[in-house]
């Protein structure tokens, strides 16, 4: 057997060298079944279509604007404001949902704090989301009128009348009357008056 391994081996090992060779140098046969499917449509020649020039002047580009954002509209006691409008979103659902039949006076204020403070269509949609917001939390929170409801209705009440009391007295106090400045005849009068 030992004279037979040798010439036995070198036999297989030619036999992998020429089957590697053969296998690197040979393409990936394609599947011809997919061919079929692949059919290609003849591409269609376009022209491009030719320039044309005209004798005008060319126009040149307006000279670039600075876009100012418009002044802020935001007012001190906007936060006061915007919570007054989410209480009334959550009240006009609260008092409806427990048969108050009040109709849509909640609604109503929220229409007359727009036509007062939305200035702006920015104001509006703020104050607008902020009633949208307060009515779909409490309708997430609440299908029907329990003792929870009309205690959070009450106190929702009680804090918007507050707030509505404390924006009141902020707008009297802001459109009050200025005091008039003292001139020097008013103040002689004033000091003879008080001599008197």
């Amino acid at each position: 057997m030992g004279r037979l391994a040798k010439p036995l081996a070198l036999l297989l090992c030619g036999l992998f060298w020429a089957s590697a060779g053969t296998v690197a140098y040979v393409p990936p046969a394609n599947a011809q079944f997919f061919r079929f499917f692949e059919k290609q449509k003849p591409k269609k020649q376009t022209r491009a279509a030719p320039r044309r020039r005209y004798n005008q002047p060319k126009i040149a580009p307006p000279p670039e604007e600075t876009l100012v954002p418009p002044p802020p509209d935001d007012r001190p006691y906007d936060e006061n404001l915007m919570r007054l409008a989410e209480i009334l979103g959550s009240v006009h659902y609260l008092r409806e949902l427990c048969g108050a039949g009040e109709g849509q006076l909640w609604r109503d204020q929220m229409q007359e704090i727009l036509r007062n403070e939305g200035t702006t269509a920015v104001r509006r949609a703020k104050l607008v989301n902020k009633f949208n917001d307060g009515y779909r939390s409490y309708r997430q929170t609440y299908r029907t009128c329990t003792e929870s409801a009309t205690r959070a209705a009450s106190r929702f009440s009680t804090e918007g009348a507050e707030l509505a009391s404390s924006l009141s007295q902020t707008s009297v106090y802001a459109s009050a009357p200025q005091p008039r400045a003292m001139t020097p005849e008013s103040d002689a009068g004033g000091a003879n008056a008080a001599r008197n």
